[in-house]
């Protein structure tokens, strides 16, 4: 990170837009939280990519005039988010990791013609996990309750009645001590599972 940048108030803090990007260039999702970002930055960020034989060698972090660029690639794809300020850049680049993953989890893969074939549910997905540039909601079983992964049916449904895959209520997991754990399960045994596993480190003379 550059010293000279400006520090961090309140309302520069955190991510302020998210960029997904094709293999080509294409700008598939854009996302503004706390102001809009041009997106003449994803030129910017492409010219920096074109520079290298294998475009996901690009640096991760790319400082513009004005925006700080933090960059993943994964599946064919760039995720970028811009800030205005310094922030941590692990945590952001953690959390794009983390809407790769969720992405994957409810499509399968983040291929660009999955991406383009669930605009809507992307979109929605953002919705949910950032607020105000902030992660918020990150883990799957809360957001699978808020939100629905695509199917046919949940498509014909959502025709037939006009209405989204979004729930109206509170996810349980969103007020669970535990929001990785799918919420309303009951067994009928306690039990639990453990695997013990014994290594040996040693040194043995020929």
């Amino acid at each position: 990170w550059s010293s000279g940048a400006a520090e961090p108030t309140p309302r520069q803090t955190m991510i302020q837009s998210i960029f997904m990007m094709s293999r080509t260039g294409e700008v598939l999702i854009e996302k503004h939280w706390r102001g809009i970002t041009p997106r003449s930055v994803c030129d910017v960020f492409w010219d920096e990519a074109n520079r290298y034989a294998a475009k996901e060698d690009a640096p991760p972090i790319i400082y513009t005039s004005k925006y700080y660029l933090i960059s993943v690639f994964r599946d064919d794809v760039f995720l970028i988010a811009s800030v205005t300020a310094e922030v941590p850049p692990l945590l952001v680049i953690e959390f794009l990791h983390r809407i790769i993953d969720i992405y994957t989890e409810y499509f399968g893969s983040v291929e660009e013609q999955n991406i383009k074939d669930n605009f809507s549910t992307c979109y929605q997905l953002l919705e949910e996990m950032m607020d105000n540039g902030y992660p918020l909601t990150t883990e799957p079983n809360a957001l699978k309750a808020m939100i629905k992964p695509p199917s046919v049916m949940g498509r014909v449904h959502s025709y037939a009645t006009g209405k989204s895959g979004i729930s109206d209520d509170l996810a349980e997991g969103m007020v669970s001590s535990m929001p990785w754990r799918k919420a309303g399960v009951k067994y009928a045994q306690n039990e639990i599972y453990m695997d013990i596993i014994e290594e040996v480190d040693a040194i043995v003379d020929r």
